[in-house]
């Protein structure tokens, strides 16, 4: 299929992914990730990195934000972090002369067009309140001023996705999910050459090294930013509504709100690979768009049933093995607290997505698994009348 893309949009978006493809090169087992965070940076979403301390959550930032050259503003959050730490001190002239209260944020995350804040989920409710407002609105709320900000992206790391309700309606706001583990063994040793060119190069020029200087420009990213929106999304909206239906089937939480930015997302991945005009592989993004890690799973196997090529397949889990998970949470359950019985309930799910797509024929097990559920429903309907004693 011919690209409707005008010649310098197409060039330009192949030449994004060229950097992309070049910023993943300095790091191992991160392509997916890069790919992530460009999407996120094209359709100006806000992405979640997910994964332990020492994952290369904050160098991807830095590598990142030196290739496309903005200005960035990164912070760790922790319990006791006020809110000046992060949006600016009190403007003492302002104050004293003119009797206004005002920050100053020069410098500061009102200002930035990339930020980081790592441990994002620890911030108190006064600095969540005012993200919101910045990352949904693109403003800050400066005294009886309203500042518009820069922000393209913001870049939140955690350990892992909270289970507080309040914190998940925060956590929403994040589109595009990456999960981070520790390298597989068999690329340790490239972690150690790869890494240890890092360092000589810290050392040698006595600061973080940094991409190419030459990079992506802003003026160049905003044309990419432009054209998302003129992608024909419609070629792929009748296998979108088929595969958001069937995860709602599967009991996965995929919001109105989010089937619709989907569609940026869907259309962010077709110009990266030169097209003006979605097709069925850009649905593969949308195993990046999960709300639940619980759904992570369900969402992409659900996505492959579709014809949908996903790049890094889910792992198939045998009947024997399914079999046993089911067993052991039928064990399990009478002890279970409703946290507990919840978590089990989805994943009989997840099991039951797998054993449709690809045992369709297994029907003893398919019935195995109904009836788990019904037991696990039954026992979440005593703990909500106070009937049992989960």
């Amino acid at each position: 299929m011919t690209s409707d893309l005008d010649g310098n949009t197409r060039r330009l978006a192949l030449r994004f992914a060229e950097e992309l493809t070049s910023l993943s090169e300095a790091f191992v087992a991160r392509e997916d990730t890069v790919h992530t965070i460009g999407l996120a940076v094209l359709c100006r979403e806000h992405v979640l990195l997910i994964g332990p301390p020492g994952t290369a959550k904050t160098a991807l930032f830095d590598r990142f934000t030196s290739m496309i050259n903005a200005t960035q503003f990164s912070y760790l959050l922790t319990r006791y972090t006020e809110p000046a730490e992060l949006f600016g001190a009190i403007d003492v002239r302002s104050f004293q002369q003119d009797s206004v209260y005002r920050v100053n944020t020069a410098g500061m995350l009102p200002r930035a067009e990339i930020a980081f804040l790592d441990e994002v989920f620890h911030g108190s409710s006064a600095i969540l309140n005012s993200l919101l407002t910045l990352i949904n609105e693109r403003v800050f709320h400066n005294g009886s001023e309203v500042e518009q900000a820069p922000l393209i992206t913001l870049f939140g790391a955690a350990n892992a996705i909270p289970e507080d309700e309040l914190l998940l309606a925060f956590c929403d706001r994040f589109l595009f999910r990456s999960r981070l583990e520790y390298v597989p063994h068999d690329g340790v040793s490239d972690v150690l050459r790869l890494g240890w060119r890092a360092e000589q190069a810290v050392t040698r020029a006595g600061h973080r090294p940094m991409a190419d200087a030459a990079g992506f420009s802003l003026t160049d990213l905003r044309i990419l930013q432009a054209a998302v929106v003129e992608v024909d999304v419609e070629p792929i909206i009748d296998d979108l509504t088929k595969i958001i239906l069937a995860l709602r089937d599967e009991g996965v939480a995929f919001s109105d709100r989010r089937a619709v930015k989907a569609q940026k997302a869907i259309a962010a991945h077709a110009l990266l690979a030169g097209r003006g005009r979605a097709e069925i592989e850009d649905l593969r993004v949308l195993t990046g768009l999960w709300t639940s890690p619980l759904d992570e799973d369900t969402i992409r196997t659900v996505v492959e049933v579709h014809g949908v090529p996903v790049h890094t397949p889910a792992q198939i889990i045998g009947l024997p093995d399914i079999r046993w998970e089911v067993s052991k949470i039928m064990t399990s359950s009478p002890s279970m607290g409703r946290t507990d019985l919840l978590a089990a309930n989805r994943d009989l799910g997840h099991l039951l997505a797998q054993v449709r797509a690809h045992y369709p024929d297994a029907a003893a097990e398919q019935r195995s698994i109904g009836e788990a559920q019904a037991r696990i429903e039954s026992l979440l309907r005593q703990a909500r009348n106070g009937d049992g004693d989960v």
